[in-house]
Formats: C-alpha cells, sequence, structure tokens
C-alpha cells in the first residue's frame, strides 16, 4: 500500500476523479466533502484539499485540519487557476505544498510522492524548531545559505536575481560545472536550487546525484526551476529524489515561500541530529561524574588497542579501585559519596586530559586505557594517578569533613589487537586484586602479555 490519502472537497466530481486517479497507483484514499466531516485522530499521510474548503481563514483552516490529524501530515491544496499567487498564497497559510488543478496528474502524483516520503522521515522525530531559529529571523539566514545553480554562472546570476526579490536570504551561484566545489566554500548551502531552462538545459538528474553523494551538499534540499517546456524533466527529477519543484515562469513571492518551507525543514533535521546526537553522547557517559561508562569505554578501548598495535606500541589497561571507599558511605552517607567520586574523576581527568579511555565502570572503580612506549612509560602515569588522589584530601560536601583517600592500580600492558582486551582486563583485575592485598594505596603491575 502506497499509503492512505484524505481528500476533502465540495465538489463530488473532483473528489471522485482524484480517487479514480491515486487508486490506480495503489493509494487508499477517503473521500470528505468539507473539513468539518474529519473525524479527529484519524491517521493519513497526507491531505489533499480544494482551496475552496479553506474558506476566508485558510491559515486557521490549515492548522485546525493538523490540529484534528497531526501536526506532521502534509497538506497539498488544489487552486483553481495556475495563477502563482493562489498557490503562495496557500503556501503562506502553512500548506506543505499547492498546485493548480488542472496541472498535469503526474505532477501531482510526483509531489505527493515526495510529501509522504519527506512526512515518513519527519514522523519518526519529535524535536521542534531550535529556539532562536524563527525561519525569517537573521539566524536562519545567516546559517542556511542557498545556492542557485545554472547551466552557466550568467544564468544562475539571472536567476538569482529573480529569486532574491521573494527571498532575502544568503544566496550565491554556481553553474553546474562547478556546483560540488561551490558547496565547499564557505558555509554549506541548506537548499540547492536548480534553474533549468530549454534556452540552456544541463543535467539535472546527473547533478541532482552528484550533490546528494557529495559530503557538503548530501544533506541539502533540492528545489527545481523549470521552464514549462521542461516540466517532464522536472517531474522526473521530483521523482528521483529531488524535494520539490517549481514549473513556469519566474514567481519570486512562491519561489521565496517554497524556499521558507524547505529551510524550516532543515532546520527541524538538524534539531533531530543534535538530540540524536546528544543523546547518543549521554547513553556513553557517566551522569555523575561525566566520564565514559563501560558502554562508551569498551570501543574506545578496542580503537585505542588497534592503533597501538598498528604503531608497534604497547597499551596500558588500568583499573583504579578507591581504597575503603564502603567506609566513606557508612559513615557520612551516599551523597558524601558521590561527592568523593566527582572528585576523584576530576584529578584523574585533570591527570590525564588526553587519554582515550577514563571510564568509571561501577562503583569506585575506574578503567584507564592508553597507548605507552614501554612498561616504564605505564608505571609512571599510574604512579601519577595514585598521587593526584592522595596528595591532598577530598572535600565530602558541605556536611562532611575533608577526608584523605588513596587509591590502588592494576596495571596490564599487551601489545594491542581486538582479541586480547578481555584477557587483558582480567589481569588488569587480578593486579589490581594484588594491589589491595598487598597493603592498598600502590600500583601493581601484571606480567607483560602479547595477546
Amino acid at each position: 500500500m502506497a499509503g492512505h490519502i484524505l481528500v476533502i472537497d465540495d465538489v463530488a466530481i473532483n473528489r471522485i476523479m482524484l480517487e479514480v486517479r491515486l487508486s490506480q497507483l495503489s493509494y487508499q484514499v477517503s473521500l470528505l466533502g468539507s473539513i468539518a466531516e474529519i473525524q479527529p485522530q484519524e491517521m493519513f499521510d497526507a491531505v489533499i484539499i480544494a482551496a475552496r474548503c479553506l474558506g476566508g481563514l485558510p491559515v486557521d483552516a490549515i492548522q485546525h485540519v493538523r490540529n484534528l490529524l497531526g501536526a506532521r501530515v502534509p497538506v497539498m491544496v488544489l487552486v483553481d487557476t495556475a495563477e502563482s499567487d493562489r498557490a503562495a498564497d496557500a503556501l503562506a497559510a502553512g500548506a506543505d505544498d499547492a498546485l493548480w488543478r488542472a496541472a498535469n496528474p503526474a505532477e501531482l502524483v510526483a509531489r505527493l510522492r515526495s510529501l509522504t516520503r519527506r512526512a515518513g522521515f519527519d514522523a519518526a522525530g519529535t524535536a521542534a524548531l531550535p529556539a532562536g531559529y524563527a525561519i525569517d529571523g537573521p539566524a536562519c539566514f545567516a546559517l542556511a545559505p542557498v545556492l542557485v545553480v545554472g547551466a552557466t554562472q550568467e544564468t544562475a546570476k539571472t536567476a538569482l536575481k529573480e529569486i532574491a526579490k521573494g527571498w532575502t536570504g544568503p544566496m550565491r551561484a554556481s553553474d553546474w560545472s562547478n556546483a560540488a566545489k561551490a558547496c565547499d566554500s564557505g558555509t554549506k548551502p541548506e537548499v540547492v536550487i536548480f534553474a533549468v531552462s530549454d534556452a540552456q538545459p544541463f543535467p539535472a538528474a546527473h547533478l541532482l546525484m552528484e550533490l546528494r553523494a557529495h559530503r557538503s551538499s548530501g544533506g541539502a534540499a533540492i528545489l527545481g526551476l523549470f521552464d514549462t517546456a521542461l516540466e517532464r524533466h522536472g517531474i522526473e527529477l521530483m521523482n528521483m529524489g529531488a524535494d520539490d519543484l517549481f514549473v513556469g515562469p519566474m514567481a519570486p513571492r512562491e519561489i521565496g515561500l517554497r524556499i521558507s518551507a524547505l529551510m524550516r525543514r532543515q532546520l527541524r533535521i538538524k534539531a533531530e541530529q543534535d538530540a540524536l546526537r546528544q543523546g547518543f553522547a549521554e547513553a556513553l557517559l557517566d551522569p555523575m561524574t561525566g566520564l565514559q561508562n563501560r558502554r562508551g569505554a569498551m570501543p574506545a578501548l578496542a580503537r585505542e588497542s588497534e592503533r597501538a598495535r598498528r604503531s608497534d606500541q604497547m597499551l596500558a589497561l588500568m583499573l583504579v579501585d578507591v581504597d575503603h571507599f564502603k567506609r566513606i558511605n557508612d559513615t557520612y552517607g551516599h551523597r558524601a559519596g558521590d561527592e568523593a567520586l566527582i572528585e576523584i574523576s576530576r584529578r584523574l581527568h585533570a591527570a590525564l586530559p588526553d587519554a582515550p579511555v577514563l571510564a568509571r565502570i561501577g562503583g569506585e572503580e575506574f578503567l584507564i586505557g592508553l597507548t605507552v612506549e614501554d612498561p616504564s612509560h605505564a608505571i609512571a602515569v599510574a604512579e601519577e594517578i595514585r598521587h593526584a588522589i592522595s596528595a591532598c584530601p577530598v572535600a565530602l560536601g558541605a556536611d562532611a569533613p575533608e577526608v584523605a583517600l588513596t587509591v590502588s592500580v592494576g596495571v596490564q600492558l599487551f601489545s594491542g589487537g581486538l582479541g586480547g582486551i578481555d584477557t587483558a582486563l582480567q589481569a588488569a583485575d587480578g593486579a589490581l586484586y594484588a594491589a589491595k592485598n598487598d597493603g592498598r594505596n600502590r600500583v601493581c603491575v601484571a606480567p607483560l602479555s602479547a595477546a
């Protein structure tokens, strides 16, 4: 099933014609004569609505549709005239797309596929636009340039001048052969516009694939501007994955509104990506100390192990355990114990700010992993860690005194490689156990492993 489409039109024959056309493409179609007939919380992949059904307050009508069906349901408005201002009015009212009812049926289908494709990605996320990034605000313009691409530099500049009448954000121009290079200069574009005319045609489909594969432009939204004579090529481009399409003579207001809609979506995608990155980073960190947790430490340890193997150096694994830590919790409470762990973590990080692995892996136990040149180097680092903790008392908070704390350190060195990490960790744990049994506050080194 291609998706479930709601068609709202007060003319029965219009509804039926759309139903026949969309059903032939495997869409499930529901028909209504007015917005008032919508049943709240019904699930649709897109809504196609006649402009007449929006009444005198289209902004309120479109918002009402979204209140009933979900904030992210895409809305396409069908206007009864080919005048650009009619489509622009619908876009300004909040529609995701607007199209002349008598337009090429293939264009309607291409636009609908684009809307439902984008809605599928959008539905997976929940982030709103970041604070301070209103679509018409200076922050948006500063961070989200538009690249206009034409068959020649002059063609692109001519199109840019027209577009600038409806879009006041930063833009730059490029001929198509240098488009990918232009994406690398300055701030990478958030929207790339293909300005295509029959006077100077250029391979828009090839350029689309090139830009999608390019690092600096792969995530940019693509808007195609096509002369009426090249409508078929524009539709093909949209079916290949372009995000939006304008066909006909230049209409700066409508084009500007389409850019605004694409910018809004780009900013929302960025918010989603930032949220994912932050969530992923937080999942790899110990929330109390800010150090890596075991989940974050093990992949980092594997990478460092491989680096040590390739450079013919050794990987030093160090398990650090706070001596007599249970006494802190028993005497002063768990809050004081937490304060002690936070301070110990701070001292460890200060002593080894560049350590690729510095993790709290449970309770009062810490894991350190770093590449060293020889055993004496590893022992020197371990002794530096031990001294950093024992050198001065640790504050336990306002309701507890400062106390002297020490740590025991177990060290295992091995020549690196993914296969030996578990064995090396066990050896480091054995060395830590030996340091504890030998009186604590000391470093114990396990025999060198060649794993």
